[in-house]
């Protein structure tokens, strides 16, 4: 029955761009997307909660960068990045590592913030903006065009990083193995944070980071910070 279906709607023209309008336009109102979270999405976040103070201590103030265009649909929001840059810079990170560059506006951030830290940034697309193109010119700061996963032989060999920011592709297989290695190069007393620990609001494989999460191994004391779409994980010290 369901091959019958398929076959109907994949030979007929005017079905799939009839019902890919009908599905935005589901996912756009707002009545659908809370009726999706609530019937659906509900329990979905499972980690317990933290404040971001328990993170690490205030580090006073932070730059935040601003470039045009100031707003691009994959750039972080403007609360984690305060989340993330005061992390980063309240706990005196050294070795920071970024998956996912995009437009390094966030990798920009990180160098504003940590001027004493060396900053490695990994992404299997270039795409050219103002913040490269400052970045490119810096000795401390190192924007690898290869694939993450790929590339752990290369990592392992490297010294550990006190500072991981996982933002890459969503999909859950790829959330578990950036996850994995991240774990293995992590420094003790070093802190683990993902990005897009969140809810859909509508049904996609793209965007799936707490599913990909909840498969890691357990023994991992993970955390949702409130306030943010992000998650940390902090490898206590002995």
């Amino acid at each position: 029955m369901l091959k019958s279906l398929k076959k109907i709607y994949l030979a007929t023209p005017g079905i799939p761009p009839i019902w890919r309008a009908v599905r935005k336009g589901l996912q756009d109102d707002p009545v659908c997307r809370a009726f999706y979270q609530k019937v659906f999405e509900s329990g979905k976040l499972r980690l317990p909660w933290v404040d971001p103070e328990a993170i690490s201590p205030a580090a006073g103030g932070v730059f935040l960068p601003a470039l045009y265009p100031l707003y691009a649909g994959e750039d972080a929001p403007l609360a984690d990045i305060l989340f993330l840059m005061n992390a980063a810079k309240g706990r005196g990170a050294k070795r920071i590592l970024e998956v996912g560059t995009y437009r390094a506006r966030t990798t920009y951030a990180f160098f504003l913030n940590c001027p004493n830290a060396r900053i490695t940034s990994y992404d299997i697309q270039r795409i050219d903006s103002g913040y490269r193109t400052k970045l490119e010119k810096e000795d401390r700061v190192s924007l690898r065009l290869r694939s993450f996963q790929e590339s752990e032989d290369e990592l392992k060999k490297e010294e550990p990083y006190d500072f991981i920011f996982i933002d890459g592709s969503h999909r859950v297989n790829d959330v578990v193995l950036d996850s994995l290695l991240a774990l293995k190069i992590l420094a003790v007393g070093g802190l683990i944070v993902w990005h897009d620990y969140r809810t859909n609001g509508y049904a996609t494989e793209l965007l799936c980071v707490p599913e990909g999460l909840s498969r890691l191994p357990q023994g991992y004391l993970l955390h949702g910070v409130r306030g943010t779409t992000c998650a940390v994980f902090e490898k206590k010290r002995p």
